[in-house]
């Protein structure tokens, strides 16, 4: 398809903008289409830029005059004479293929060109993941797939704009190319990456088949209810007294809580040290019992309620078996190419989770270096959890820092990070500006927004005015991963989605229908 002239420059105030009249045979000019016109004095190189706004100016004169008084009046109004003026953010100047920094500002009259799809199939095809279709149009687009895991990415968005949605869609790219994958799902979405996706008439339409994924782990605590393979454990005697701490929040508001709980931790690891002998979470939980007891017994009070708060705190958590003896998923030998592992931690108290990620993201950092397990793509669901910005911290630690020390570090060990999160502004700033591609959905939170700026390239005002107001499943792309920041409607997924939003109607219609069932069993 030939290039066709649109318009001709009016106005270039800097050689990141101009403006373009609109020919009146090409009126159907949008707000997001792709423009080139031609650098001044570069030897053919072009300007590459993006329609971000359109408007009708009527010309001034005598018919504008009566068209207003028309307006006052009720009366007619006349045919007015008008011009569409086109608004474009100059995104960079082409050159064999690449996008260089403008040097020179488009010259006013010069043609302006739309680009076609084949040119736009072109310029975004250069990628392994194929993520999706530009905005509006059929080109296809795929991001690096070196870049999304060596220089790290975040797919953000509110609640209900697609967000997981296109993170299993980067999951199956990922799988396809023998990544391996380790999600942190703290909800279970991810449990239903093996099975095929029933949306068989929208794939067909993206010339794409439902197919679950082959080889994908699921691991969950092991007397949960929840979709698992094999259990989540963390062998006991690799967590320090610091971590107890987190598990115990009792212990801020008891004076001598701390030392009780140091001296029984301690005790446990010099018998360990000199024996062998492991321990578990139960191991602590009795010897603390014991302490109480005999804190009781001898009238000591202080250290009698001292022990009881640190009990009330730990006991819940034996129902969950994961502080064992052992270690499982044995990172080592389950971290495979081509293999999805997923940590199913819901259901689990935040105070658990945050020792679950530290535990294994700690351990697929020390792997990766030390070249014990292939590169890995690592997904952070909730990170605003796990990697909270400083006014969301509690007193107590989190994964924090070792979610900061992945983020900066990993990249050179060939350890990808994926920080997913509905809301971007509680995320901690360090991390999230590590992720060098953002894949931005709807978001209308005004923190934010201006978190996602501050942490993202190429994310203007007008671009962010338009993610406030996007539809699910479209997503701005900008970063290393993507040649040229550009608005994408994510291609459906082949696996199925367990990350749907409940239709309340359907859930209600089952009670009814359940009721119904019951009131007839009774002979009521």
């Amino acid at each position: 398809m030939e290039r066709k002239v649109v318009g001709y420059v009016y106005e270039s105030p800097s050689v990141r903008e101009f403006t373009f009249v609109v020919s009146r045979d090409a009126e159907d000019v949008g707000v997001g289409d792709y423009v080139v016109v031609r650098e001044p004095d570069s030897d053919g190189r072009e300007l590459l830029g993006r329609v971000e706004d359109v408007r009708r100016d009527v010309h001034e004169g005598i018919k504008g005059e009566i068209a207003k008084a028309s307006m006052v009046s009720g009366r007619p109004v006349p045919e007015l004479d008008w011009t569409v003026v086109a608004r474009v953010e100059v995104l960079g100047a082409l050159e064999d293929g690449r996008l260089r920094d403008p040097r020179m500002p488009a010259r006013p009259t010069d043609a302006v060109y739309r680009l076609p799809e084949s040119e736009l199939e072109e310029l975004f095809s250069k990628g392994e993941v194929f993520l999706g279709r530009l905005k509006d149009s059929r080109a296809r687009v795929f991001l690096g797939l070196n870049e999304l895991i060596t220089l790290h990415c975040a797919v953000l968005g509110m609640t209900g704009s697609g967000k997981s949605y296109t993170v299993g869609v980067l999951i199956e790219e990922m799988a396809r190319h023998d990544i391996p994958v380790v999600v942190i799902d703290p909800h279970g979405e991810y449990t239903s990456l093996r099975e095929p996706s029933h949306d068989r008439e929208r794939l067909e339409r993206w010339g794409l088949e439902p197919e679950g994924l082959d080889d994908v782990e699921v691991f969950a605590p092991p007397h949960s209810e929840g979709v698992k393979d094999y259990p989540i454990t963390i062998d006991t005697t690799k967590l320090e007294v610091d971590d107890f701490e987190v598990l115990a929040p009792e212990l801020s508001k008891r004076k001598a809580a701390p030392q009780v709980l140091e001296e029984v931790v301690k005790e446990l690891q010099r018998r360990y040290r000199e024996t062998g002998e492991k321990y578990s979470l139960e191991d602590v939980v009795e010897e603390l019992d014991a302490q109480a007891k005999r804190a009781r017994a001898s009238g000591d009070v202080v250290q009698y309620q001292a022990a009881r708060a640190v009990l009330r705190d730990l006991r819940p958590l034996l129902r969950y078996g994961i502080f064992d003896m052992a270690e499982s998923p044995d990172l080592r030998r389950h971290v495979r190419p081509g293999r999805v592992l997923v940590l199913n931690l819901r259901g689990v108290p935040d105070r658990a989770q945050q020792i679950v990620v530290t535990h294994f993201l700690r351990r697929l950092f020390e792997l990766r270096q030390r070249d014990e397990i292939p590169p890995v793509f690592v997904v952070l669901e909730e990170a605003h959890n796990f990697a909270p910005a400083g006014e969301e911290r509690s007193s107590s630690k989190t994964a924090l820092s070792v979610v900061r020390d992945f983020a900066r570090e990993g990249r050179k060990f060939l350890a990808g990070l994926c920080v997913v999160s509905q809301r971007p502004g509680r995320v901690d700033t360090t991390v999230l500006s590590q992720c060098n591609t953002m894949i931005v959905l709807r978001t209308a939170n005004p923190d934010d927004l201006e978190n996602i700026r501050k942490s993202g390239e190429g994310i203007t005002r007008e671009a962010l005015e338009r993610i406030k107001g996007l539809p699910t499943g479209t997503a701005f792309v900008t970063g290393s991963a993507i040649r040229i920041p550009a608005f994408v409607d994510v291609r459906p997924r082949m696996t199925r989605h367990g990350g749907e939003t409940p239709d309340v109607r359907e859930i209600v219609e089952r009670w009814k229908e359940d009721d119904a069932e019951e009131d007839l069993d009774l002979g009521i």
